[in-house]
Parts: C-alpha cells; structure tokens; sequence
C-alpha cells in the first residue's frame, strides 16, 4: 500500500466522513490548547480542506490522504457514531462499520448505505 489511501465514495458518504472528522478534530484538539495539540489540529483541518478540494476536483468521485492519519480517521468516525448514539437513543453499527471500511479505501455505494441504516434500525 502506498503512502496514501484512495477513498471513493458518493457525494453523501462524503459529507458523513467529513463531518465526522471536523467534529473529531474539535473534541480531540480543541482550540486553546498546548501548541503540539494545535499543530494536529491544523494538519488535520489542512488534510480535510485538501481531501475535499481534491474530491470536487475528480469526476470519479474519490479523494485520499496520508495513511498516517488512518488511526485518528478511524477514530473519529468511531466518536461520531458513539455521539450519534447518544442523540438519537439508539446505536448505529452497522452504518459505522461501513464507514470505517470506507476509511480504508473500500467504496460503499448510498445503496450500501441505506442497508446499513435499515439493519441498524431492525436491530
């Protein structure tokens, strides 16, 4: 594997894996803090805006970054559902799962997406 993992997914599967990475970014390293916290807080943010700057750019709809980040994706997708859980009252793993696969370069369709959300909700 190279030193970049490629992520191909749909406009919606996107916006989730973003958004939770931004919110990641904000509980982990937030504002205020020690400079070696703000300096991961600006990478993060600066692999985010380049993530998405490059999935507007590319018909086929895919972006990557720097496998080194895997870990901290992996677990902010891990703390947006554990939030989501609290929210709605109900968990949701199968939709995390899936999303994690996505984290490691393995495209998932809204089809796939929708499934997931329906076992989750059957469960």
């Amino acid at each position: 594997m190279g030193k970049r993992i490629d992520v191909f997914c749909t406009l919606e599967i996107k916006d989730i894996f973003v958004s939770a990475l931004r919110n990641y970014t904000e509980v982990a390293f937030p504002e205020g803090s020690a400079d070696c916290v703000l300096v991961a807080r600006e990478a993060l943010f600066d692999a985010l805006t380049e993530f998405e700057s490059e999935y507007a750019k590319n018909q086929d709809h895919h972006a990557s970054y720097n496998k080194r980040l895997r870990a901290m994706i992996k677990e902010g997708i891990r703390l947006h559902y554990q939030l989501a859980a609290a929210d709605r009252g109900h968990e949701c793993p199968q939709e995390c799962a899936l999303m994690l696969e996505v984290a490691d370069g393995i495209a998932h369709t809204d089809e796939e997406l929708a499934a997931a959300r329906m076992a989750d909700q059957a469960s």
